[in-house]
């Protein structure tokens, strides 16, 4: 009825001034960074033979008019031209049981300015007059190292609630208050964090700060909101629960961390998802969301004094709190190396090693993340042998995880159910090679290349580097912490790889896990989505 209503009748001078003004931003935000740019005079170049045809698009937008829309609306959106398609729940009955240049190497321009208003909130200004863009983040200590086990998830849903509704404004309101003027919301939680971003063009900076700091001071978590997030949320955890390399790592988290906070699950449980009420979220807020506990970015086209005054102002009311997560807890190492498995019905097979890892502080993570890079990619050690060799593998690589607790180094390996052992030989015939020897010098060469040069390209976004150096700030390396990036990467040397390797996975125990489909005959493996 709304593309009928549209056809007969057009859209209205509103409606049109929103719309040209979402894809003026979009347009935008596609040119941040240098492969948006090639990409933009690549394709007007392909598609109209103009190399500048972005530039001429966005001047003919600003010329469409409402009866425009209606005239090409009535032209295309007919029913003749209409093709609907629809994927559709099962039905109980039939439901299964079952860097480019020197003065950009570092990645964190010299501009940024950082104050700390009287409520021990930390602001950071950059100013970037490249695109008419400007990125507010507002960064807080929390998240999954904030959890028990009785309210696990409640970082996630708050995330998802919190833009739903203030004192003052409903959440189709905030929606439509910064989607008329072409910007974006949105908020998220980590293993370490919970943060709300705001997204506007530059004349609308003032209306973005005032948004994003009701949402914060004045978020009520509407009950209808919150059990509709809810049931998305549960929703995810059950869908989670069918993919088989979730249900390896929810395998080996518990057994790797034991009872700390990094063993939960992001999404939470059925349980304790299903007992959070908008109570709890108010209270998880309240905790975390103070001036002591929070960074604020704001990155882009910005008057840095401007804008410093009215994060002043909107912030002002932020009560001051306390640091959350100044002690973290610590995850007991493994007495014993630990071997587990699961069954699902899939057609392949999943092995995890996981080992205890560092935290973000630690002068270990440099070398760790470069051991990860080296073990990632189409040319390491793993893929080459595991699976262009011996073909024992649909996929083969490493994570690293730190945060303020020590996180987690975890190998991985996806393989023919029927190759499971053969398979699991190599696999950890390699890591043991990897845990004695270290990186060769090729190795760790081309993982230092790719590494630097993948950050270079992430932080060209006034969006990314506006995240990084909040997350940075927030948890203890220092806004600027990027500045010493290149210098942290390049020093690490090949005896550092041997030495780090034979610390973490040598010298240390470990937690494998086996998920893939039952052997016929066997008995039922322990299921991990049961697990407390």
């Amino acid at each position: 009825s709304q593309v009928d209503r549209v056809a007969r009748e057009g859209v209205t001078p509103a409606e049109l001034a929103k719309a040209k003004k979402g894809l003026l931003s979009d347009h935008y935000h596609g040119l941040t960074t240098m492969r948006g740019r090639a990409s933009d005079y690549g394709n007007g170049w392909l598609m109209t033979g103009n190399a500048e045809y972005g530039k001429r698009y966005l001047e003919s937008i600003e010329k469409v008019t409402p009866d425009d829309v209606r005239r090409v609306a009535a032209l295309y959106l007919k029913p003749e031209g209409l093709t609907v398609t629809s994927l559709d729940p099962l039905s109980p009955a039939t439901e299964p049981s079952s860097a480019a240049s020197k003065s950009s190497e570092a990645g964190i321009p010299d501009t940024i300015h950082k104050e700390v208003l009287s409520n021990g909130l930390r602001v950071l200004v950059q100013k970037d007059d490249r695109l008419p863009l400007v990125s507010l983040i507002a960064a807080f200590r929390g998240g999954l190292l904030a959890e028990t086990a009785q309210n696990n998830g409640i970082s996630q849903l708050a995330a998802s609630t919190i833009v739903k509704g203030t004192k003052t404004r409903t959440a189709q309101q905030i929606a439509e208050s910064v989607e008329h003027v072409g910007g974006s919301i949105g908020a998220s939680s980590g293993s370490n964090s919970f943060s709300v971003a705001v997204e506007v063009m530059k004349d609308d900076v003032s209306l973005g700060m005032q948004i994003l700091s009701d949402v914060l001071l004045n978020a009520t978590f509407p009950e209808g909101e919150v059990s509709l997030e809810k049931d998305s949320q549960l929703a995810a955890i059950k869908a989670e629960d069918d993919q088989i390399t979730a249900t390896a790592r929810n395998l080996l988290k518990p057994r790797l961390y034991g009872n700390h906070p990094y063993a939960l699950r992001a999404t939470g449980t059925p349980e304790s998802v299903s007992k959070l009420t908008p109570s709890d979220l108010k209270a998880y807020r309240d905790k975390l969301v103070v001036g002591k506990n929070g960074v604020l970015s704001i990155f882009g086209a910005v008057n840095p004094d401007e804008v410093m005054a009215l994060a002043k102002k909107d912030f002002a009311s932020l009560p001051s709190g306390e640091t959350a997560l100044m002690n973290p807890p610590v995850s007991t190492p493994l007495a014993e190396s630990v071997e587990a498995s699961a069954e699902r019905q899939k057609q392949q097979a999943v092995i995890m090693r996981g080992f205890l890892g560092t935290t973000i502080e630690a002068t270990d993570r440099p070398t760790l993340e470069l051991i990860e890079e080296a073990s990632s990619d189409l040319g390491s050690r793993f893929f080459v042998r595991i699976r262009e060799k011996l073909g024992l593998a649909y996929f083969v690589g490493a994570s690293s995880s730190t945060g303020l607790a020590p996180g987690a180094f975890v190998f991985y390996l996806g393989t023919d159910p029927k190759k499971v052992d053969l398979a699991k030989h190599e696999f950890n015939d390699e890591i043991d090679k990897l845990a004695a020897d270290g990186l060769t010098q090729i190795e760790l060469d081309r993982a230092k290349a790719k590494l630097l040069g993948a950050e270079a390209i992430r932080n060209q976004s006034s969006s990314s580097l506006a995240g990084l150096c909040a997350t940075n700030e927030l948890l203890g390396l220092g806004y600027d912490h990027d500045k010493q990036r290149r210098a942290e990467i390049e020093k690490v040397s090949l005896s550092d790889t041997k030495r780090i390797a034979n610390k973490y996975f040598r010298d240390a125990k470990s937690v494998e896990v086996v998920v893939g489909p039952p052997a016929k005959g066997s008995a039922p493996l322990h299921d991990p989505s049961k697990t407390p």
